[in-house]
């Protein structure tokens, strides 16, 4: 049989689809019908707000999370089970994504308010007599987090509320989640900021202040002159006080004083420029100026004083250093990276090595939204065994923490008031 020339090249073609299919199968998900019935049953919304003494007497649970785990299998929907008869019950539920929530409860538990919000407006849909509030909500999925202290603190400014007695936070929020009883108390569930502890040994160092005089602290905060502002980094000095060098639109200047003006140091032709210089650290003992830099593979440079020189440069290997200092005691470097580690430099510029320590900082989560932004500088301050971890804000210190190298321990020892 003869076919003509352009069903032929039809057929030809047809199998070609046909066999690139059976070598590479492809499969769509399951459709998700449209739950029109849900739609009898949805809150509406007020934007007006909540009455002040809603959380009055009422346990507080809060479910937050970035998405809903199942939006492919049910369209985002996220089933609340609320099982605790004899309770009034405040719930709180955020998240970024649109997330349809569907609040269900046991008999005998009183839902006293549902306050949601979210990036993307949020539904409430229930069967139960109750009331819903759009509000302003960051989500937080986990309680070492600036959204999550936001959160709770724009609940206690609306509604009074000190704590949260059940948490569930996930990234990924499951599609049905039970709340049968309250969470063990915790300081971590509460608007309270971790409270310092007395350290053993109240460790004293200088701090440079922003007019180039040095004031002297401990762990414990200042021993005066505690009206005194404070650089984030950028100005160093000799033991002595003076000349001052600091870090000026990517560029290493000597000044007499801390408003007097300033040389510009150029560096040498075969030098990368600086780019994104973060700090620099004063080395006594050789009288060398180390500057770090962050742009491209990040770089170290050092610089002699006392011979007005540049020495060297090496590259940081994409290691992204946000701080620096010199440690006479143990002729050393230590910088803070942003991983959230201590990195430990010899005299002469080697790396020594590293320890991860961030995750042990009490109150360090809730400077920042980890994952969104970077982790925040710190300030060291180290002596010998001892380093003093500060973290600045607008020219004032406003938490220290003390590591000790040789028992690898770390404690909260001042937050300012």
């Amino acid at each position: 049989m003869s076919y003509p020339k352009i069903a032929l090249a039809s057929l030809i073609a047809l199998g070609g689809i046909n066999t690139a299919m059976a070598q590479g199968q492809v499969q769509f998900g399951t459709p998700v019908r449209a739950n029109n019935a849900q739609s009898n049953h949805q809150l509406p919304l007020q934007i007006s707000q909540p009455p002040a003494g809603l959380a009055n007497g009422a346990e507080v649970v809060l479910i937050s999370g970035y998405e809903p785990a199942n939006a492919s299998q049910s369209g985002g929907m996220i089933i609340v089970n609320v099982n605790r008869p004899g309770s009034k019950v405040l719930l709180v539920l955020s998240s970024y994504e649109k997330i349809q929530w569907n609040v269900i409860a046991s008999p005998g538990t009183n839902i006293v308010g549902i306050i949601v919000g979210g990036h993307d407006k949020p539904t409430v849909t229930t069967t139960i007599k109750t009331q819903a509030w759009l509000a302003d909500l960051p989500y937080a999925y986990e309680t070492e987090n600036r959204n999550f202290k936001t959160l709770l603190t724009t609940l206690n400014t609306r509604m009074g509320v000190k704590k949260i007695d059940v948490f569930r936070g996930s990234y990924a929020i499951p599609a049905a989640l039970s709340i049968n009883s309250m969470d063990p108390p915790r300081a971590a569930l509460t608007t309270a900021d971790p409270a310092p502890q007395k350290p053993v040994t109240d460790v004293g160092f200088s701090l440079l202040a922003t007019d180039g005089s040095k004031v002297r602290w401990t762990l414990s905060g200042p021993a005066g002159h505690a009206d005194k502002t404070y650089p984030e980094g950028k100005l160093t000095a000799p033991e002595a006080g003076r000349p001052l060098y600091r870090l000026s639109s990517d560029q290493l200047e000597v000044a007499d004083s801390a408003g007097g003006s300033a040389t510009a140091i150029t560096l040498p032709p075969n030098f990368p420029r600086f780019s994104w210089a973060m700090d620099l650290a004063y080395d006594d003992k050789r009288n060398i100026i180390s500057v770090i830099s962050l742009g491209g593979e990040g770089f170290l440079y050092r610089f002699d004083a006392k011979a007005r020189r540049w020495l060297d440069f090496r590259s940081l290997n994409n290691i992204d250093l946000f701080s620096l200092a010199y440690d006479r005691k143990m002729d050393r470097y230590v910088a803070w990276t942003d991983q959230g580690s201590l990195l430990f430099i010899s005299g002469d510029g080697n790396a020594q090595g590293s320890k991860e320590i961030a995750s042990r900082l009490e109150g360090f989560g809730r400077l920042y939204d980890r994952g969104n932004e970077r982790m925040p500088r710190l300030t060291l301050a180290p002596n010998g065994d001892d380093i003093a971890l500060l973290y600045l804000q607008g020219g004032s210190v406003k938490r220290i923490w003390h590591y000790n190298v040789k028992t690898d321990k770390v404690l909260l020892t001042y937050t300012a008031g």
